[in-house]
């Protein structure tokens, strides 16, 4: 019986332990909002924040560590009617959330894109492309940089584009639409000689051929 009871006062006490453990995790995340063990859980707290009311899915994950932190990780998110960007990264208390950016969209909603402009202090800029286009076969992506000023001289407009192929290992296929995240790897603001005024996403889809010009930036920045 003294056996039996010793079992008993144990599994009692680890369930107590097990239920305190729960509701200090449920204050954390609800509360403090800290303490996430899922990085999609530090994703969805900002997205209506952000202007996405709607569920969502990840469709789309990439690891990018040493972007801005140790352990980046990037989603690509798609609901019914939107299509956005997020970031986390592990800390000490969980998963934290980095930031949650919508994308636009062009030509009738056959293209969705955005930008995000990375920087820190010490680390070189990045530029991050996303988006979705319709279509899974014969289509290739550009995703370009462009600098725009007027010349007084000349009476003209000089415009500066660096642009990189967006590779098959930055695409995704599925349902229909190509879907990509892209981290420009090479320092652009070195090449176009002073920040972008502008960027742009040329689609070759099979015998068409089309730029959008993407109005959808967000500037990110950590010290």
């Amino acid at each position: 019986m003294r056996n039996v009871k010793r079992l008993y006062t144990r599994r009692a006490r680890a369930l107590r332990r097990a239920a305190v453990a729960l509701a200090l995790l449920l204050f954390c995340n609800v509360v403090l909002h800290i303490g996430y063990l899922l990085p999609i859980q530090a994703i969805r707290l900002v997205e209506e924040s952000e202007g996405v009311y709607e569920p969502t899915r990840a469709v789309m994950k990439q690891w990018r560590p040493n972007m801005m932190h140790l352990t980046d990780r990037l989603y690509l998110n798609e609901g019914e009617h939107s299509l956005s960007l997020g970031c986390t990264h592990l800390t000490p208390l969980g998963w934290d959330d980095s930031f949650v950016w919508p994308g636009d969209a062009f030509d009738g909603g056959d293209v969705q894109a955005g930008v995000v402009d990375m920087s820190r202090k010490g680390h070189e800029r990045l530029l991050v492309f996303y988006g979705r286009v319709r279509g899974t076969e014969d289509v290739t992506l550009t995703a370009n940089a462009v600098r725009r000023d007027w010349d007084d001289a000349a009476q003209t407009e000089r415009i500066r584009v660096y642009g990189h192929g967006v590779g098959e290992e930055d695409c995704l296929v599925r349902g229909g639409y190509t879907y990509f995240i892209f981290v420009e790897p090479d320092p652009v603001m070195e090449k176009l000689q002073q920040f972008p005024t502008s960027y742009q996403l040329v689609v070759n889809r099979g015998e068409e051929h089309f730029s959008c010009d993407i109005e959808r930036t967000a500037s990110v920045l950590w010290g």
